[in-house]
């Protein structure tokens, strides 16, 4: 069977960076922004956007939070992107499971966070994000004597990816 033909544009770069750690209630998160504008002249979130993803980040951890198996760590990303802007929310259980909740806002209203329903998980971009993560928990808490400040310290370096 011949594979479909799937429209798509070439792969750019964004840019990406860490903006910020949440700590509340004893649920600690770090948070990325991703800017499709390529122009660094243009600001990767607002603060109103970045207020609204941490209010609904920590919303979901902490619903996430009475569940046995929840570290209370995790990690999010809000993404400017050409559909919407993205929020994906990522905490880790039982050692080395990764849960996730993804929101969307439209970009008229981009503080307007909703749940996204459906089989998504994330795109390219961010899951250049989630690899780091993956990296950070193996390196800092899949061991021996698990370092969760190292974890939390541990972020991707700002750029385009």
């Amino acid at each position: 069977m011949p594979l479909r033909t799937i429209p798509a544009e070439p792969y750019a770069s964004r840019r990406m960076a860490f903006f910020d750690r949440w700590n509340e209630d004893g649920l600690a998160i770090k948070a990325y922004a991703i800017q499709r504008n390529p122009d660094p002249a243009v600001q990767l979130l607002s603060a109103e956007v970045a207020a609204a993803a941490r209010k609904t980040a920590m919303t979901a951890l902490k619903n996430n939070a009475c569940d046995v198996r929840a570290s209370g760590l995790g990690f999010c990303i809000v993404h400017v992107g050409e559909e919407a802007v993205w929020l994906l929310v990522d905490w880790w259980i039982s050692g080395g499971i990764l849960c996730q909740q993804m929101y969307s806002a439209p970009l008229q209203q981009p503080e307007q966070f909703q749940p996204v329903q459906g089989p998504f998980m994330a795109c390219v971009w961010e899951l250049q994000v989630t690899a780091h993560e993956r990296g950070a928990w193996m390196r800092h808490v899949l061991r021996g004597e698990p370092d969760a400040d190292a974890y939390l310290a541990d972020v991707l370096p700002a750029g385009s990816y």
